[in-house]
């Protein structure tokens, strides 16, 4: 007889694309976007032309985050390279926002927050990494996946 899980999984994933002006060098958010331009004020920004904003993604992902024990990973995958940040969802997010996406190491909120209290940003991502996403050829793999740690 198999056991059934503590808890669910839930997951999304989707492509975005690397650009030339990407810095990934902003202490405190990571920022995803579905904008196919981008200056060197968004310092912030990992990837661009991404076919999901904060708003597409799956509503059972977004219920899970959308609770105070929610948790949250964000998986950027190219080429070789892999970077992992994770974060906390919370009752107050309304994933509401058409073009962007946003993890952030501080407590605020807005319509294009995934995640808050998350472990890292920008410009914890290597730098090799950030090179190939400095490349507008480079397809991002963007996995989301989401748990209720009260569940656990």
């Amino acid at each position: 007889m198999k056991c059934a899980p503590l808890f669910r999984v839930f997951h999304s994933i989707f492509h975005a694309y690397g650009h030339p002006a990407i810095l990934s060098t902003h202490r405190t958010t990571l920022e995803i976007t579905t904008s196919h331009e981008l200056t060197h004020r968004g310092d912030c920004v990992v990837a661009v032309k991404s076919s999901s904003a904060v708003r597409d993604l799956p509503v059972e992902l977004k219920r899970v985050l959308s609770g105070s024990s929610g948790r949250g990973r964000l998986r950027l995958q190219v080429g070789p390279f892999e970077f992992t940040v994770e974060g906390r969802g919370d009752p107050r997010l309304s994933f509401s926002h058409e073009t962007d996406l946003v993890v952030r190491k501080s407590a605020f909120i807005s319509d294009r927050t995934l995640m808050i209290h998350a472990n890292k940003s920008s410009i914890d991502i290597p730098r090799d990494m950030v090179r190939l996403l400095q490349d507008a050829t480079c397809r991002v793999t963007v996995e989301i996946s989401a748990t209720d740690a009260g569940r656990l």
